[in-house]
């Protein structure tokens, strides 16, 4: 005779694996942090090549990208949670 297994952490879909459990529950908010932070940044790359530095300008760049990117797919995650449940 087998006990039962009592699983007390529910199993979680491949995108919740991805994302930390706290972020998951936020992913609006973490969404808009990621877009604030990519302007920030967008605006720093800015600077930079105004300054003449490109190599970072081009480094800030790349990485406010991958900020809108990031935050833009959060959002469609939150949109697609929202609209099961």
């Amino acid at each position: 005779m087998t006990a039962p297994t009592h699983d007390t952490v529910p199993s979680r879909s491949g995108i919740q694996r991805l994302i930390t459990p706290w972020a998951y529950r936020r992913l609006r908010t973490v969404a808009g942090v990621r877009f604030a932070v990519g302007v920030l940044l967008t605006v720093l790359g800015a600077l930079m090549l105004s300054r003449g530095a490109y190599g970072l300008a081009a480094l800030l760049l790349s990485v406010a990208a991958v900020h809108f990117v990031w935050g833009s797919w959060q959002l469609t995650i939150a949109r697609s949670a929202s609209s099961r449940g």
